[in-house]
């Protein structure tokens, strides 16, 4: 094997470990963890959310609701949220037009924001939206 080719795969397997061992890094930092809590302060510091959230609400209070819960359950530990809604009234999913959306979270400037959702069927807690809205 001459120096060239040498050179190649010794560049090539340095590659392939950095992308072996830092993928699931990022990936557990970006896309497991970004969803369900607040994004990584460097997304942070670049975006600048604009996030106004209800005034009983904490994040470990949201982490703590579970689907099947009933409404009143979700009231007495998030309090009032801001808003209440039909989250799927004029969509596709007719299925869902009877949901009511609890919203713990909205921007004050329509910019990027934490959004934090409860979706109630029946009174029950159906879905649990957590996620960065990038605008």
């Amino acid at each position: 094997m001459n120096k060239s080719a040498k050179r190649i795969s010794i560049t090539v397997t340095i590659i392939l470990f950095f992308l072996i061992f830092t993928f699931p890094l990022f990936h557990m930092v970006f896309f497991e963890n970004f969803l369900v809590k607040s994004p990584p302060k460097v997304i942070t510091l670049i975006l600048q959310p604009d996030t106004n959230y209800s005034s009983g609400y904490t994040d470990e209070k949201f982490e703590s609701i579970n689907i099947g819960m009933t409404e009143k359950q979700v009231l007495d530990i998030l309090g009032e949220p801001l808003t209440r809604w039909r989250p799927y009234g004029k969509t596709k999913f007719q299925d869902k037009a009877h949901f009511v959306g609890l919203q713990y979270s909205e921007s004050l400037s329509s910019g990027h924001y934490n959004l934090r959702q409860i979706n109630l069927d029946n009174g029950k807690v159906a879905e649990i939206i957590s996620y960065f809205y990038v605008d």
